[in-house]
């Protein structure tokens, strides 16, 4: 979408996140930004900033695109995107290099077995000469599944420590050399290959309990999992299953099965129906690989990026979701 005749294209930022910044950034040319986070209706916006809009402000006449300015579309949307194939949507991947970062400490906590003196030792316990043994990741095998923006940014860091890294796609790329790659119906074979498994899969029909029972058998014995997309692609009574019975060495997770039903219950939440805190080689995370320094000016800027990218023409597929696939 070009600016013509010299008239401004309106954003409509109805989302909570940025908007106590948006007023104080440089806005890209050709555009004007309206912050309402309680706005009822997008007429006169050809462009909306919000992470779950309702339908009826998707039924603007001028409306042309969707922005969500964080990783992840939540199914709703995705739903009534579908159904109103005139409009775009698009979403941010400014956290990728953060959740990668994230889920390679995840791995070393594990690989390291951090997680379980920690513990044992703030009750002055220095565990038994002979308990488990920490896995030096070098020469190992990585097997991402998820490689998109947050994959892509774990493989240097994966490269670093000395791991060899594989990957399985949707569709994969005989041109692109960053990494071995696997079609999804040779998902148990990449498994069988794989010291460790990081996910960072978003929750769509395809991929929620993806690793299920039978992928956890097909994994190799003691494989190291971490998860960093979200709690839906593992089976949760497989993922317990398969640690309780020793066939994998340890889960790092910062996604769950179960969320705080509001702010009054993120103190008293499990997150889980079975006792993975308790588990001396689990890696508990509250869905905080986000949380760094200054995220919420990262985030802006990429959303002002994508807008830019659109209204100027340069790059109208910039963060694109394909509404059908999910991401």
């Amino acid at each position: 979408m070009k600016v013509e005749g010299g008239e401004l294209v309106k954003v409509l930022w109805r989302s909570g996140l940025g908007a106590d910044d948006v007023a104080g950034a440089p806005w890209p040319d050709g555009v004007t930004i309206e912050v309402d986070r309680d706005a009822a209706a997008a007429d006169g916006a050809a462009i909306l900033v919000d992470g779950d809009p309702p339908a009826e402000l998707l039924e603007a006449p001028s409306l042309r695109h969707v922005v969500v300015p964080y990783a992840g579309v939540r199914a709703g949307l995705r739903r009534r995107m579908a159904d109103r194939p005139g409009l775009t949507l698009h979403n941010s991947h400014f956290n990728a290099p953060f959740v990668a970062q994230h889920a390679v400490a995840l791995l070393l906590s594990l690989a390291d077995r951090l997680g379980r003196y920690d513990r044992a030792l703030r009750h002055g316990d220095w565990g038994p000469e002979n308990g488990p043994q920490s896995v030096h990741l070098a020469g190992r095998r990585a097997l991402l599944l998820g490689f998109g923006a947050i994959g892509r940014a774990t493989v240097p860091m994966l490269r670093g420590l000395g791991m060899e890294v594989e990957a399985v796609r949707r569709r994969p790329d005989p041109r692109d050399e960053t990494v071995t790659q696997w079609g999804p119906g040779e998902l148990h074979r990449a498994l069988g290959r794989a010291d460790a498994v990081l996910l960072s899969l978003p929750s769509t029909p395809r991929t929620d309990g993806l690793l299920d029972e039978a992928a956890f058998a097909a994994l190799r014995p003691g494989a190291l999992i971490v998860n960093v997309g979200r709690g839906s692609v593992i089976d949760e009574e497989a993922a317990w299953s398969a640690l309780d019975a020793g066939r994998i060495a340890g889960l790092g997770l910062d996604v769950w099965w179960r969320y705080p039903d509001g702010p009054e219950q993120r103190s008293t939440t499990l997150p889980s129906r079975r006792p993975f805190h308790l588990h001396p080689d689990v890696v508990l995370s509250p869905h905080r690989a986000n949380a760094v320094a200054g995220w919420t000016q990262v985030s802006l800027r990429d959303v002002l990026a994508t807008i830019d990218a659109i209204v100027s023409g340069r790059d109208p597929e910039r963060n694109r979701v394909d509404v059908g696939e999910g991401y």
